[in-house]
């Protein structure tokens, strides 16, 4: 576990109202925690003296992310649709929606976990593919 709920309420959110809901926190920080582990190639796992406040924001920051991509998953089932209407016909009742520049795309959410974890981690060394 890489930051909890109250590190997410008061260190990363300091203040602004929480995305995640304190019963679900743990699931989404623990899927977190499994997407850094696999850029920083489970050196945290391994070291938890490693774990700073940029690996906890950075953690906090990508259950955001991830919670918001299956909130918005959900809904889009729910609803029919899959992501923003950028043409609708009336006579033939057909829509289209786009989808490439969505965050809760799976290449989407990809490319903004990868931003994500650069932002925080890329100058800690955590990120490093070499031998040390």
């Amino acid at each position: 576990m890489y930051a909890d709920y109250n590190y997410y309420t008061s260190g990363y959110l300091l203040g602004r109202n929480p995305v995640i809901p304190e019963e679900v926190f743990p699931f989404w920080e623990k899927q977190a925690g499994k997407e850094i582990d696999k850029h920083t190639y489970g050196r945290l796992s391994r070291h938890t003296e490693l774990i700073s406040d940029d690996v906890k924001d950075c953690t906090c920051e990508l259950a955001e992310l991830l919670y918001q991509a299956d909130s918005a998953a959900q809904q889009a089932l729910q609803q029919g649709g899959a992501g923003l209407l950028t043409s609708y016909s009336n006579d033939g009742d057909s829509g289209t929606f786009d989808l490439s520049q969505s965050s809760f795309t799976e290449e989407g959410k990809a490319k903004k976990t990868r931003e994500i974890i650069y932002k925080y981690l890329a100058n800690t060394g955590l990120l490093y593919a070499g031998v040390r």
